[in-house]
């Protein structure tokens, strides 16, 4: 299991870093088209055709009972990132800079903002958390090693992007990918925590509203 899964993330990385390379698309083609066919139906197919077995596999089991308690540790959670995002911004502009949430209100508001960071992190989460994180966890046991390495790949993952949208430099690009294997190691504890994808995906909304408005 193991081996197939370092393929699986070798293949998708392939792909996405080849579609980051030669394609611009609008953010929304990206997070609700391309990033689903790309992050989640090889996965799906997996699990769910191939193998036979419940989404349950990749976390998708939602408890209403703790439905309450994921959107409260959230919303803490989503302000601790907050002022993660205020660090980035100053080391990006070298000063606090509010042009990045000018330009969301221009691109389209904050209700397009917020469903299109959704669909970002459900996506990556089913791949990085359900998935990736997930099965290494399954076959060795070792939460901490497991955590690390995906959290890893998870961040090589979003090398690409660095370059062709974001177009970081100096400081930005270490606190960066810094930051995603940080996030991707807190959301794999609280993943085997929360035995379901619903607070990761929560906490790494929240990330992603961070990142967009002050990168």
């Amino acid at each position: 299991m193991k081996h197939q899964t370092f393929l699986m993330w070798f293949f998708i990385f392939l792909v996405w870093a080849f579609y980051r390379a030669n394609f611009q698309l609008p953010e929304s083609v990206d997070e609700f088209i391309v990033k689903p066919l790309v992050f989640v139906m090889p996965i799906v197919y997996l699990v769910w055709v191939k193998e036979n077995k419940s989404l349950k596999e990749i976390g998708l089991g939602i408890k209403l009972k703790g439905l309450v308690i994921d959107l409260y540790i959230g919303v803490v959670l989503g302000i601790l990132l907050a002022v993660e995002g205020l660090l980035a911004n100053y080391l990006k502009y070298g000063k606090f800079s509010f042009l990045p949430i000018e330009a969301l209100f221009i691109a389209g508001g904050i209700g397009s903002f917020l469903l299109i960071n959704i669909a970002a992190s459900v996506s990556e989460e089913i791949f990085g958390r359900g998935y990736l994180y997930n099965r290494l966890f399954k076959t060795s046991k070792e939460q901490a090693a497991c955590a690390v390495v995906s959290s890893f790949l998870f961040m090589l993952i979003h090398i690409p992007i660095m370059f062709t949208r974001l177009h970081l430099t100096g400081n930005a690009l270490i606190f960066y990918p810094l930051s995603i294997f940080t996030m991707g190691v807190v959301n794999s504890y609280v993943f085997t925590m929360r035995k379901n994808l619903v607070l990761p995906v929560l906490i790494h909304t929240f990330w992603n509203m961070t990142v967009s408005l002050y990168l």
